[in-house]
Parts: structure tokens; sequence; C-alpha cells
């Protein structure tokens, strides 16, 4: 069965972002399903200069209503794209952190790939996100995606224990060869993993959407 057939219907956009002027609140209420079209971004800051601590992440800044979720990818090839495709209502940030204008907030899953480089790059990016130096940034936890087939070594397992202690929640996707051949990941089946973590995805932003 496919993701997007489990996490059940788009949740409609709350009323946390602003909709001052009548030009804006006309635009809201024309909003379509696909939630590219939701946001304006402005301000980019590139990683380097970004708030320290600094981490492989740059800061964008935006305004207008937020997706679902954002996915940020802590290095190149992480798989946000792949993940934002399989999951309705999300989008990829690419490697930066989006963070919207006040009152607005953005859940952030942070991306990496399940080798070193990878890892020590969402340790940083979960060091930056915990100096409290990115306003209105909710960070949901990292998805470690498997970088090859077969059984992760020991040492990996070791790195990984270490880095998910600074994260919310860490969700561990497997090798997913389905995703190879197939040019829209929408129409793949991956494993029962990728499921289970659109069904947690899913109920926290129901969660979310109750409080």
């Amino acid at each position: 069965m496919r993701i997007a057939n489990l996490v059940g219907p788009p949740s409609a956009p709350g009323p946390q972002y602003r909709a001052n002027e009548p030009a804006e609140e006309a635009a809201a209420a024309e909003r379509t399903d696909d939630p590219q079209e939701w946001i304006r971004p402005h301000a980019v800051v590139p990683a380097r200069l970004a708030p320290p601590p600094t981490s492989p992440l740059g800061v964008a800044g935006y305004s207008g209503a937020s997706p679902d979720l954002w996915f940020s990818s802590c290095h190149g090839g992480a798989g946000t794209s792949t993940l934002a495709a399989l999951l309705p209502r999300s989008l990829s940030a690419g490697r930066y952190w989006p963070v919207p204008d006040p009152p607005g907030h953005a859940r952030v899953v942070l991306v990496a790939r399940a080798h070193a480089s990878g890892l020590c790059a969402a340790q940083a990016a979960a060091r930056q996100w915990a100096a409290g130096v990115l306003p209105n940034v909710r960070l949901l936890g990292l998805a470690v995606v498997a970088d090859a087939p077969g059984k992760r070594p020991k040492a990996l397992d070791d790195l990984l224990r270490l880095v998910a202690g600074g994260l919310p929640r860490v969700w561990e996707l497997p090798w997913a060869e389905s995703l190879r051949f197939e040019p829209a990941p929408d129409r793949a089946e991956p494993p029962s993993a990728y499921a289970r973590l659109a069904q947690d995805l899913a109920r926290i932003i129901a969660e979310d959407a109750h409080a």
C-alpha cells in the first residue's frame, strides 16, 4: 500500500499564520492543496553565516502558511525530496532550516544517511537547534536513511546512539530497493518503516491541531 493512503486526507491549514490584509485573506481562501504555493521565501542565510553553533544547514526565512511538515537535509543526497514526495502536504527545505515569520511555526524533520559523515552532520544540526537560535522551528526528530543494503556496522550503530541522545526522536529507514527503480517516489511501495514514519508524523500533526 502506498504511504499516501495510510496518513488519511490532508488536514486543513490552521489559523496561526498571518492574514492581516484583505489580499492575504483572499489568497488564503483560494489556497490550493499544493503547499509550495502557500509560502513566500525572503531572507536566505548560508550555512557559514548562520547563527552559531553552525552546522551544514543555512537558514531560510519565509512568510505565509507553512506546510504540515518540512524535511531538512543534513547533507547532499540525504533523501528529503523523496520523503516529501511520499508524504502529503510536506516539502523539502533542502540544506536549510525553514524559519517562518511570527507567529508561524515550522515542524521540521532532519534527514541524514546512516554513514559517518551523515550522522556527524545530523549531530551538528541538532546542536544548532538545541542552542535556541532557530525561532519558530519545532524539530520533530531525525530520519536516518540507510546508505547501503544489509546490516549496519557496529561502529555506526554506536555513533547513531550518540547522535540520537540530542534529538526528540529518531526514525530508522532501511534501504528501499523499490525507490531506486521508481521515477515517481509516490508510486513506490517502500518498506513498512516508511509507513510507520508517515503514521507517526500524521499523529503528531493531528495532536498539534487539537492542542
